[in-house]
């Protein structure tokens, strides 16, 4: 009899040991899991907002944005129309981004993204919305500008505007209201007291040396040897100048006046 209880029990001990324990057990490895589950969980990086632009001047694009939450920085890309697609040009912690050695007076355009880091592993956010910015014209495009406003003015010797004006009166007149920083004060004066007070910032001295001139550059001609017409560079070889009486202020191919007898002999540059 008293062999028959001790066998009882311990059937009855194994049986609990197996009734029991695995619903334990796995209690216990679901706990583990889910605490693996959420240290794994991929986190899910807001994009950008906010996001606004603006040109500092002729070569930089500032961008700023609002700071998105447990962001650990944000990558800029910008749009290249040559290749169609976006391209990644930095990175940043901040949440403000300058865009540097930009083409005067283009339009650009810009996307961010941001990225959190963990364990080793960067996540990214979607994509901001697309913000575009047009970079401001360069001085010497600003001198052209102010140009091309008189074409068609008259011309009158001695006159340096706002109505009429002779070569070098035209050229004082329109640097004298761009609204540029130059490295000379242009004077009012003869083409051949331009050639003699800024020859310091000569860049090119003959219808060869064209191919250096830039936008907004001066350019001084000769005609039988002195000093005789001025007119301003408007790039594609192309020159805005007071030509004469009958013509008044108009646009010519520096080629052609240079042809016709009235040389290149002087380029001139005191903005970049």
């Amino acid at each position: 009899m008293r062999k028959k209880i001790v066998t009882c029990a311990v059937t009855l001990t194994i049986m609990a040991g197996i009734f029991c324990f695995p619903a334990h057990g796995h209690t216990a490895t679901e706990s583990q899991g889910q605490a693996e589950q959420q240290k794994t969980a991929v986190p899910r990086p807001a994009a950008p907002t906010g996001v606004k632009s603006k040109a500092l001047n002729s070569e930089t694009i500032k961008l700023t944005w609002k700071k998105a939450s447990g962001a650990s920085g944000y990558e800029i890309y910008r749009y290249s129309f040559k290749k169609k697609t976006y391209r990644k040009i930095g990175t940043t912690s901040k949440t403000s981004f300058k865009s540097r050695g930009l083409r005067a007076d283009t339009r650009y355009r810009y996307k961010i993204r941001t990225v959190i880091k963990q364990d080793g592993k960067a996540y990214y956010s979607r994509f901001s919305k697309t913000v575009k910015r047009k970079t401001q014209k360069s001085d010497g495009q600003k001198v052209v500008a102010k140009a091309r406003k008189k074409i068609g003015a008259s011309y009158r010797a001695g006159a340096s505007g706002p109505k009429a004006f002779d070569c070098s009166g035209f050229v004082y007149w329109v640097y004298k209201t761009s609204d540029v920083d130059t490295k000379k004060k242009v004077a009012r004066t003869s083409s051949a007291g331009l050639s003699q007070s800024l020859k310091k910032y000569k860049v090119g001295s003959s219808i060869k040396s064209l191919k250096k001139a830039k936008a907004g550059d001066i350019l001084l001609f000769t005609n039988g040897g002195s000093y005789s017409h001025a007119g301003i560079y408007s790039g594609k070889g192309k020159l805005i100048h007071a030509a004469n009486a009958r013509k008044g202020v108009v646009s010519q191919s520096v080629r052609q006046l240079h042809n016709s007898g009235t040389r290149v002999a002087a380029i001139i540059r005191v903005v970049e």
